[in-house]
């Protein structure tokens, strides 16, 4: 009797010590990077009357496109002196019209 009673508290016990533990540990979550950022030598390339064909190849895919996919294209970018960036790229007629980059919105705030 006193055996049983002394093996149903330690198992009670080894439960909840089990229970704690999982509490406090965390589940492994991997970072998904969304996009990549454009460095700075792929910015050096980037010129006035490039088509879109010759961005995309340069720069990859863009993160947003304008209203109208065809006159605006967003990139993010990084640069340890700068910090991150929004790279515009506008298009006129299907080239490369004009090239703005700006802070994000968290890095301005600061």
């Amino acid at each position: 009797m006193l055996r049983s009673r002394l093996s149903k508290t330690l198992f009670i016990c080894l439960g909840i010590i089990a229970l704690n533990g999982c509490i406090l540990l965390e589940p492994y979550e991997a970072e998904l990077g969304q996009g990549n950022y454009i460095r700075e030598e792929q910015l050096q390339e980037l010129e006035i009357g490039q088509t879109g064909e010759q961005v995309s190849f340069l720069l990859g895919t863009p993160l947003l496109t304008g209203e109208q996919t065809a006159q605006r294209w967003v990139y993010p970018t990084y640069s340890e002196t700068q910090g991150y960036q929004k790279l515009f790229v506008y298009f006129t007629d299907g080239v490369v019209s004009g090239i703005e980059q700006v802070p994000s919105l968290s890095e301005a705030g600061e």
